[in-house]
């Protein structure tokens, strides 16, 4: 009985073994795989598909699979895959990847072959890899419209386009596939196309990049330039004002969160804030001092009169505030050459939740100049105004006051205000909810004449108004 059972232990034991052997052999190499040729060409350009020949035998087991690599330096930056069937010749193709900032030198290329029990071959051959110098570039603007770039003089591999662009003028720029007219068939040029991605200028980005100029030139041209190495393109927007309408561009001062320009503003002035793409839209874009312009939600337009004046652009408030630097205080209220509103803790900019200015003189509010007499102040109820409780003022701080209602003749929208004991507005019909009050001095006159109206909404500025 004993003998029976180490002799069933023993055939197990050599079952088991067998077993295990057929697992490991499973993945030990058999046959033979050998390369036979392997040519290509010398010499390509980045961006090219290079083809190479290449003669494949196995012995034993059949041929299954072939990957050509391309390697910049140490690091492989190209693979292509590809099923053998049987012995015989090939030809592939593997891209040399057009990169940035990576120079003229010598790529490895190396051929690798396997058969379907993981015997391999190896062959490697070097290629000499230039980039590119194209006789032109095609600019292409987002309307579809094509402008060439030429290489500029004295700069390796910058090119450049000097046309009427819109000031803001989103493109893409195409390479076309590139031929060194040689013909060799071992080459396939590819057509190239850069965009914009995170801000940068990219290749095989989508989206269009973000050209800007910050002024034209005498002739109402400006240059758009690229560089096929750095990638490197302008203009590009700056962190500033542009004046349209002036030809001109600022850049802000300041830290943190609070950037500031001191300028000349001149009446209907068209700007731009710029440098800010990606945040634009959560701005507050103060209607008592811009319009929006019709068309283009990137433009404002300044309602003031000419004049020094100080824009500041809080990026921590969302807002963009303005003030007058040139005869900011008012001696009285006649031909007064400024007005500044204060008033209790319902009352602030960009919102009386976000900064009330609850008689704080240092948050007192300068209402636009719309000429050397006339001043207009717009809030919007519920967001600047909840509560009628203020009062304007000759200056940012205490001094020259208007008071009610002595002060003022009102021509419009008498209803909407009462004036209290110490002169200040007061509601007396209920100021609407969401509408727009628009507060309008004109301070040439005396008694001051007075406006109010409750808009639903303001208009926009038409260009060419």
């Amino acid at each position: 009985m004993r003998n029976r059972f180490l002799l069933g232990m023993m055939v197990l034991s050599l079952i088991g073994m067998t077993s295990c052997k057929d697992e490991i052999d499973q993945f030990d190499d058999h046959g033979s795989s050998t390369i036979v040729s392997f040519v290509g060409s010398e010499k390509a350009y980045m961006g090219d598909s290079i083809t190479f020949d290449f003669e494949v035998k196995s012995g034993g087991v059949k041929i299954n699979q072939a990957k050509i690599q391309l390697y910049y330096g140490e690091e492989m930056v190209s693979e292509a895959f590809y099923s053998l069937k049987a012995d015989g010749k090939y030809s592939g193709k593997v891209l040399a990847p057009y990169q940035k900032n990576t120079p003229d030198g010598e790529a490895k290329v190396i051929l690798r072959i396997q058969n379907e029990r993981f015997s391999n071959d190896s062959k490697e051959m070097t290629v000499a890899i230039e980039r590119p110098k194209y006789q032109l570039l095609k600019l292409v603007a987002a309307n579809g419209k094509e402008y060439t770039m030429t290489p500029v003089p004295g700069k390796e591999y910058e090119y450049k386009a000097r046309e009427a662009f819109p000031a803001d003028m989103e493109a893409s720029i195409i390479a076309p596939a590139y031929s060194d007219g040689t013909d060799n068939p071992y080459l396939q040029g590819n057509k190239l196309q850069f965009g914009m991605d995170n801000g940068k200028i990219a290749l095989n980005a989508t989206k269009g990049i973000g050209f800007e100029t910050t002024g034209y030139d005498e002739d109402g041209k400006y240059e758009i330039t690229f560089n096929t190495l750095t990638f490197e393109g302008s203009p590009f927007p700056k962190f500033g004002v542009r004046f349209d309408t002036q030809n001109k561009f600022m850049e802000f001062d300041g830290s943190g969160n609070v950037f500031y320009l001191e300028a000349e503003f001149k009446k209907d002035d068209i700007i731009k804030i710029s440098g800010i793409k990606e945040e634009y839209a959560e701005l507050w874009k103060n209607p008592t001092w811009f319009d929006l312009v019709n068309g283009d939600e990137t433009l404002l337009h300044f309602r003031g009169r000419d004049g020094k004046y100080k824009l500041t652009l809080d990026k921590g408030m969302k807002a963009i505030m303005m003030e007058q630097l040139e005869n900011a205080s008012s001696s009285n209220t006649q031909n007064a050459t400024a007005m500044w509103v204060i008033g209790n803790d319902k009352i602030g900019f960009p919102s009386y939740a976000q900064n009330n200015i609850n008689w704080n003189t240092g948050k007192a509010f300068n209402l636009v100049p719309l000429t050397d007499t006339k001043y207009e102040l717009i809030l919007l109820v519920g967001q600047n105004v909840n509560g009628v409780n203020f009062k304007f003022f000759g200056q940012k701080g205490w001094g020259t006051e208007w008071k009610g209602p002595g002060v003022y003749t009102t021509k419009e929208g008498g209803n909407y205000v009462k004036y209290a004991s110490d002169g200040n507005f007061n509601a007396n019909d209920t100021w609407p909810s969401g509408k727009y009050m628009v507060m309008t001095v004109e301070t040439s006159t005396n008694p001051n004449g007075l406006w109010i109206k409750a808009l639903d909404e303001l208009p926009l500025y038409e260009m060419g108004e």
